[in-house]
């Protein structure tokens, strides 16, 4: 349970990574404070991403993108829907 938190936490400081660089590379002015936000959330991905390799953590939920309870990508189509 603790490595499904810890693994979503890496998870949601790489997404906001990725969307601060992306808004500083559109950005004209950048202020001191998201330089420094960004590189705190660079060194806290850093520690937690070691930290989960340290426990060896593996994800153990799996995802709705994959095995949605309206997952098209595991359904085949039948004879008729290939015909047409």
């Amino acid at each position: 349970m603790e490595d499904d938190r810890l693994l979503d936490n890496i998870h949601q400081i790489q997404q906001r990574i990725g969307n601060t660089q992306r808004m500083m590379n559109n950005s004209v002015d950048i202020d001191d404070t998201t330089r420094i936000r960004l590189k705190l959330d660079q060194l806290k991905y850093q520690f937690l991403y070691l930290e989960a390799r340290r426990r060896k953590a593996k994800a153990k939920a799996t995802t709705n993108i994959i095995f949605g309870d309206e997952d098209t990508f595991l359904k085949q189509p039948s004879r008729a829907e290939k015909h047409w």
